[in-house]
């Protein structure tokens, strides 16, 4: 169908208007209107086209955000690689992410252009445009010039309109899969089923725990009547831990391929066709791997016979450790290619480990030891090799003798490390010839109390420097307190959190909930161990 403007003339009950002119006020008018005047006239919509508005009104925010976060490898920047493959409800829910009023303009301006254009070659007659026109005039009289909440607006008007037959939220099954398990959150899909009345259960009854268990155990050769009989009798708990020391892959946790097949095994647009994929390999695909695997499928006949230029977006951005070169290339219809520059890749480097004061603890060590064992009149051995493995890696370099009868470095070096010890051999036996003669004591024979010979300002500082690292120990005594006081909030607050989210579906908390999933202990977040053990309690 030939694709109008807001230049274009169209008529409009008697007269010949701009689409320009009607923009002005149409879009104001909020999604209930909208529907029930598509109703009326029984007249429902492509899913595409739609789409086609949604994409190309995002497409630039889009290059913008990730031009900002090519170097990071956030959720985020990964998420937005998929952009040019997103569901219809993945490109609302951007569109709601972005909060931009000015985007929301833009595009229920270029939608109610293309709408109009599908509803001229649809035969809608110029007395029912007008009629909507009218519609949209009284609510502005009465309300102002205030555009309809997105969020709200997109619920409002999604039964008008309706997918080609086997797909589902404007892409097919093979795509469906891959796009929202690597781009979206639990809580988003969750809403999806909602959308096309699809309720997906948050949690899995015993029964059907219990059959995932005996299908796997029938899959391994494992099942006997007497083992499925004995499964079906445990509790939930006793269950889980059965499929874990099984290494049996069941929670009555739902996981995102399971909402994901729910939803297709449900939905009226797919329920027909669906099929239980052959492998789970199909979620782990790729961007590159799924435009692949669409070019090759039969294509949609296009909406429009002349769409508008815009830019084709070409990315290729994996998070991947370590951070890969990341470019992303602008190409525009019968314009120069414009290509951004491309980021320096991250490195991260290791900082070297410092080990100087461990060898000089562990050179003090030696003294100490040496000396009780002189005292004692014997020489042990002793097993040095773990002490022998840090000393020499040492930073220095230089060989550290650990006893008077092993030496750990380099032959070089023992000549100078004998001179060494040597010396301070000769500085210790001349400290104690001074300690057993008269010097260093007063006439009462009372040793001098060295502090008392320095001047006024150095014992100044000696004391208020020993009274700094007594005000230091008490300090890290407070903070060692606090962080002890904070980590039992921490675990309060995260126990009251947990309690809230297993007996309250909150779609919004989805996002961190994964993330507090992602701290694996035994194979599973931290969040479903207090929610199996919230499971036990409650039933």
């Amino acid at each position: 169908m030939p694709r109008l403007t807001r230049e274009s003339e169209i008529l409009v009950g008697n007269k010949e208007l701009k689409i320009e002119e009607i923009l002005k006020t149409i879009i104001y008018l909020p999604g209930s209107q909208v529907k029930s005047f598509f109703t009326e006239i029984g007249l429902t919509i492509p899913r595409e086209l739609r789409m086609f508005v949604l994409r190309e009104t995002l497409r630039e925010k889009v290059i913008q955000t990730r031009k900002t976060r090519l170097t990071l490898a956030d959720e985020l920047n990964y998420r937005l690689s998929w952009f040019t493959e997103f569901t219809e409800t993945q490109l609302e829910n951007l569109l709601v992410f972005f909060d931009d009023p000015q985007l929301d303009r833009v595009f229920l301006e270029d939608f109610w252009t293309d709408l109009l254009s599908y509803m001229i070659d649809k035969k809608v007659t110029s007395n029912d445009i007008k009629k909507l026109l009218d519609n949209s005039i009284s609510y502005v009289k009465s309300v102002g010039l205030e555009l309809p909440d997105m969020k709200e607006y997109n619920r409002e008007i999604k039964d008008l309109f309706f997918d080609s037959f086997g797909r589902i939220d404007g892409v097919p099954p093979g795509k469906f899969r891959p796009v929202l398990y690597k781009s979206s959150t639990l809580g988003e899909i969750r809403d999806l089923g909602t959308k096309y009345d699809v309720n997906v259960p948050r949690r899995l009854k015993k029964s059907e725990l219990a059959d995932i268990i005996i299908d796997e155990l029938q899959d391994r050769g494992e099942h006997t009547p007497e083992l499925e009989t004995q499964i079906r009798g445990m509790s939930v708990l006793i269950m889980q831990r059965f499929a874990i020391d099984h290494d049996i892959k069941a929670s009555t946790e739902l996981k995102k391929e399971e909402i994901i097949e729910y939803i297709l095994a449900n939905a009226k647009e797919t329920k027909e066709s669906y099929f239980v994929p052959e492998s789970p390999e199909v979620y782990e695909k790729e961007i590159e791997e799924v435009q692949k695997h669409v070019e090759e499928e039969p294509v949609a006949k296009p909406i429009f016979e002349e769409k508008k230029e815009h830019a084709e977006v070409v990315e290729d951005a994996k998070i991947d450790e370590p951070i890969e070169e990341v470019k992303t290339k602008v190409e525009v219809k019968d314009e120069p290619k414009v290509e951004v520059p491309q980021k320096e890749t991250v490195q991260y480097v290791q900082q070297s480990l410092d080990m100087s004061e461990l060898v000089h603890e562990i050179k003090m060590l030696r003294e100490v030891v040496e000396h009780a064992l002189q005292q004692d009149g014997k020489v042990e051995q002793k097993d040095l090799h773990a002490v022998k493995k840090l000393t020499e890696s040492s930073p220095t370099g230089e060989p550290v003798i650990l006893n008077s009868a092993e030496f750990y470095g380099e032959p070089k070096s023992l000549k100078k490390i004998i001179k060494d010890d040597e010396a301070n051999e000769r500085e210790q036996f001349i400290e104690d010839k001074k300690a057993a003669s008269s010097i260093g004591v007063d006439k009462d024979n009372r040793l001098i109390n060295k502090d008392e010979q320095l001047p006024g300002e150095l014992r100044f500082f000696g004391k208020m420097f020993k009274g700094l690292g007594k005000f230091l120990w008490k300090l890290l005594k407070v903070l060692f307190k606090v962080f002890l006081i904070a980590a039992s909030i921490a675990i309060i607050l995260f126990v009251i959190y947990g309690a809230i989210t297993y007996f309250v579906d909150i779609p919004f908390l989805a996002g961190f909930n994964d993330t507090l999933n992602g701290i694996q202990i035994a194979g599973k977040g931290i969040l479903q161990h207090l929610h199996d053990i919230l499971a036990s309690i409650f039933g």
